[in-house]
C-alpha cells in the first residue's frame, strides 16, 4: 500500500499542504530538511512518521512499509483508496445527514488546530484520541474498507485524477460574484482565493435553488474581492481546469460546509 501525502501533520500543531515544505525546500533545502524532516506524521491520526520522496518527479509524502503499523488502528490510510467506480456510486446514494457529518468532521480534524480535549480544556498533543476518524472510510465493491478521494486544495497538485469526484479543503479567502441583474440573479460564484497572496485557486458555481439552501452560511461572504474574508472550507465536486484556475459546480447544498476562521 503505497499512499503518496500531498499534507503533513508537523509536530503537536496543525496539518499543512505540501507546498509549505516545498517552497522551503525551494529556498533553502538544508533549511526545510533541518526544520522538518523526521517531525512529520500522517495527517489522519498524526501517528505514522512520514518520509519525503525527492526527485525531478518525486515530491511526496509517503509512511514506509516498516511504518504501516504506526498508524492508529482506525486510520483510513491503512486502507487502499476507493476506485472511481466506487466513489461515484457512493456519492449517487448520498444520504444527507452521512456527508454533511463527513464534510464537518473534515474541517475539524484536517484544518483546524490542535483541539482542546472537551473534558478538562487542555490541548491535546500528537496522537492522543478526540474522537474517531473514520469520516473518510466507505465500504468497497467487495465489502472490504476503502477511503474517499480527498486533497487540500492548497496542495498546488489539483490536476491529479481530476475526473474523479474529491472532498476538497483548506483555509482560505473567499468572496462571492453574483451574476445577473440584482432582482434575478442567474448564477452565484464563489471565489476560492490563497489566504496570503489573494490569488485565486478556484471558484465554485452556485445555482439560486442550491444557494437559497446555503444562504444563511453565505451571508457574511462579501462581494468586492479586496475584501474577501478567511474562511475554512470543505466541499465535494469534480474540478475542471479553467483558463486561470480552476471551477466547480456545486450539484447539492449538502456537499459543502464553510466557517469563518
Amino acid at each position: 500500500m503505497k499512499n503518496k501525502f500531498d499534507e503533513f501533520y508537523f509536530e503537536n500543531d496543525t496539518n499543512y499542504p505540501a507546498n509549505v515544505y516545498w517552497d522551503l525546500y525551494d529556498k533553502n533545502h538544508m533549511e526545510a530538511i533541518k526544520k522538518y524532516d523526521g517531525r512529520m506524521f500522517c495527517p489522519l491520526c498524526k501517528l505514522a512518521p512520514l518520509t519525503v520522496a525527492k526527485g525531478n518527479q518525486r515530491r511526496y509524502f509517503k509512511v514506509i512499509e516498516s511504518d504501516m503499523e504506526k498508524h492508529d488502528i482506525e486510520c483510513s490510510y491503512r486502507h487502499k483508496k476507493a476506485t472511481k467506480k466506487e466513489t461515484r456510486n457512493f456519492y449517487k446514494d448520498l444520504d444527507a445527514t452521512d456527508i454533511r457529518n463527513r464534510l464537518v468532521s473534515c474541517l475539524n480534524e484536517m484544518l483546524k488546530s490542535a483541539q482542546k480535549d472537551t473534558n478538562n480544556g487542555n490541548l491535546l498533543m500528537r496522537g492522543e484520541k478526540h474522537g474517531k476518524k473514520i469520516f473518510l472510510d466507505i465500504k468497497g465493491a467487495s465489502g472490504e474498507n476503502k477511503y474517499l478521494p480527498h486533497k487540500n486544495f492548497n496542495s498546488k497538485n489539483l490536476e491529479e485524477d481530476m475526473d474523479i469526484q474529491k472532498i476538497y479543503y483548506g483555509k482560505c479567502a473567499l468572496y462571492i460574484y453574483k451574476y445577473g441583474p440584482k432582482d434575478e440573479i442567474i448564477m452565484y460564484y464563489l471565489k476560492v482565493l490563497d489566504e496570503n497572496s489573494k490569488k485565486q485557486i478556484c471558484e465554485i458555481s452556485i445555482s439560486p435553488n442550491v444557494y437559497n439552501y446555503l444562504s444563511v452560511e453565505l451571508a457574511d461572504i462579501p462581494e468586492d474581492r479586496n475584501k474577501s474574508l478567511n474562511y475554512y472550507l470543505c466541499f465535494s465536486g469534480i474540478l475542471e481546469k479553467d483558463k486561470y484556475s480552476y471551477k466547480c459546480k456545486l450539484k447539492d447544498s449538502r456537499l459543502m460546509v464553510l466557517e469563518k476562521e
